[in-house]
């Protein structure tokens, strides 16, 4: 996935794709649901736009298809950081504070 070379208007579409998907199993209302929508709609809207007249690409499906590979894939990795973090709870392997992390910038 290196090779694709990703933009910054790319990475700002997948931040967005990912923020705004929301999942099936969870109970948001309907009128969260089709916020969600509509903001999935514009921001794949802006992406078509983007290619279209700022690169000059007419044949993007190839790149679409990677784009939402990557996204795939970093739901994939971010399950099994979750697993991680439950079995380190569970069997008392490490804590992980984020509140005392370099992180954060706490005036104490």
């Amino acid at each position: 996935m290196k090779s694709l070379k990703l933009t910054e208007y790319e990475l700002v579409y997948l931040i967005a794709q990912i923020l705004w998907t929301l999942p099936d199993d969870e109970d948001y209302s309907e009128q969260t649901r089709l916020v969600a929508e509509e903001v999935s709609e514009q921001i794949a809207s802006e992406l078509h736009n983007y290619y279209l007249y700022q690169i000059g690409l007419t044949n993007y499906a190839h790149r679409l298809v990677n784009l939402t590979k990557l996204i795939e894939s970093s739901k994939v990795v971010l399950n099994a950081k979750k697993d991680v973090f439950i079995l380190a709870r569970i069997f008392y392997l490490f804590e992980c504070d984020l509140t005392k992390s370099e992180l954060f910038d706490w005036k104490e």
